[in-house]
């Protein structure tokens, strides 16, 4: 990908993000060749990956403004994409594939021989793709898909996959020593044809004009049912889970401190559990609002086990005080001390 091309990327993305379809669309039919081979290397499914493509650039639509800027796209499209198609992987595993007998077709080529063939020589494609990606080590997968789809650039690919060329040089190498000649060469003209070209760019097009907000009509209703259904789509919405989730995290822990601090007797004790339970609310709420961020912001499963460390390490502080509180308490009981109701 040229230096023209990357400053193309930027550009629509800046303007997609402000909520242009068109330069949206523009990135899709520059970025879909790279999602959708992901995609297949992963899946092994040619029908399955054009599917998951689609899911990965709804989302993308959707969580525009939530990335940094033009430079997170592209890794965000191939994180997303992997994550998308291993959870397809799995919940397809248990689910019974229907195997059609090219027998079974025979019949239909009276009807409609173009169609037929046509279809025949898709999902010959398909089984192909099918057989050589699992002869192809896992990290070449992607690079030998999208070298054919790119036009054999290796440019192009290194830079849609956040690579250097050397490398991409160096997986295409072990993918042709994996492949027999006559394999690989029809692996490639498999994964030419069977690339998402405009039709696929116009489906997404489609799926994003579905409607996602109240329209004028119901909002011309008036002005307090307007009001009542922005107010259940915020609820319903992720905003109004996190702020149901930190409510009933902050009620569960009143709770709690009501219960320990009618347990104390002195008046500081009280108070101190009181300040307690103050921070413990404000850290599980905390805690909350950073798993709700990561999940959006898709952050690494390192970063995930670092702060839920972080957060643990507080929580257990806080335990730990309550109970020395409590000890004082039982303490105090057991040596006669005066009761301080304050």
């Amino acid at each position: 990908m040229t230096s023209s091309a990357l400053a193309d990327l930027d550009r629509d993305f800046l303007a997609a993000r402000n909520g242009d379809r068109a330069a949206f669309g523009r990135l899709v039919a520059a970025t879909q060749r790279m999602v959708a081979s992901i995609a297949l290397a992963v899946s092994a499914d040619v029908h399955e990956s054009e599917d998951i493509a689609q899911d990965v650039f709804v989302l993308a639509w959707q969580r525009l403004r939530d990335m940094r800027g033009p430079a997170s796209l592209l890794p965000w499209l191939r994180h997303v994409t992997r994550h998308r198609a291993i959870d397809r992987i799995r919940a397809a595993r248990y689910r019974e594939r229907t195997q059609v007998e090219w027998g079974d077709r025979a019949a239909d080529v009276a009807d409609d021989a173009a169609g037929v063939t046509e279809r025949l020589s898709a999902e010959q494609d398909a089984a192909l793709l099918a057989r050589a990606i699992d002869e192809i080590t896992a990290d070449s997968r992607e690079v030998l898909l999208l070298y054919y789809r790119e036009g054999e650039s290796g440019r192009r690919v290194a830079t849609l996959l956040g690579i250097s060329e050397a490398a991409v040089r160096k997986r295409l190498q072990r993918a042709r020593e994996s492949l027999r000649s006559e394999t690989h060469r029809l692996l490639g003209d498999a994964a030419q044809r069977t690339a998402p070209g405009p039709a696929f760019t116009l489906l997404v097009g489609a799926a994003l004009l579905q409607p996602t907000a109240p329209s004028a009509a119901a909002g011309s209703a008036g002005g307090g049912v307007g009001a009542l259904a922005a107010a259940w789509k915020w609820l319903a919405g992720p905003f109004g889970g996190l702020a149901l989730s930190i409510g009933l995290v902050v009620a569960a822990v009143w709770w709690e401190m009501r219960g320990h601090v009618s347990r104390l007797v002195d008046a500081r004790d009280r108070r101190a559990m009181r300040d307690n339970g103050v921070v413990y609310a404000a850290l599980m709420a905390t805690y909350m609002v950073l798993l709700w961020h990561a999940s959006r912001a898709l952050w690494s499963r390192t970063a995930l086990l670092l702060a839920a460390a972080g957060f643990s390490a507080a929580i257990i502080a806080l335990a730990w005080r309550r109970a020395r509180l409590l000890a004082n308490r039982a303490v105090r009981n057991q040596a006669g001390g005066p009761r301080d109701d304050t």
